[in-house]
């Protein structure tokens, strides 16, 4: 198991015991599911993009339109204050394509 994946799994069983999970804003997206992830929740994107890291400032992984599914698994609070939620997002229908990262709360259905 790599430091990443140590680091993931770590954050994914904070989260699950205390409900909020201090990340490091450099902390980048998955392209596979978190070992240990246990409970993806739905909610909806109301337009906007998928990120790196829990910061305006980090690299777009994918954008969303208004209405698409997505599934939460934990957030996070950066250094402004903003709530950040780690996502999972299936799109495509021929040949489906899961991404994984941050979207800020609202640009989501889910609780900001």
């Amino acid at each position: 198991m790599t430091l990443r994946s140590r680091v993931a799994l770590s954050a994914s069983v904070v989260a699950l015991i205390g409900g909020t999970v201090a990340v490091a804003p450099t902390a980048t997206a998955q392209s596979e599911a978190p070992a240990g992830a246990a409970s993806w929740n739905p909610t909806t994107s109301l337009g906007g993009p998928i990120r790196k890291c829990y910061t305006a400032g980090c690299d777009v992984v994918e954008q969303t339109d208004p209405g698409q599914p997505l599934d939460w698994d934990h957030y996070a609070v950066n250094g402004s204050g903003n709530r950040w939620y780690y996502v999972r997002y299936v799109f495509g229908n021929r040949y489906p394509k899961t991404v994984y990262g941050w979207i800020y709360c609202g640009n989501v259905t889910a609780p900001c």
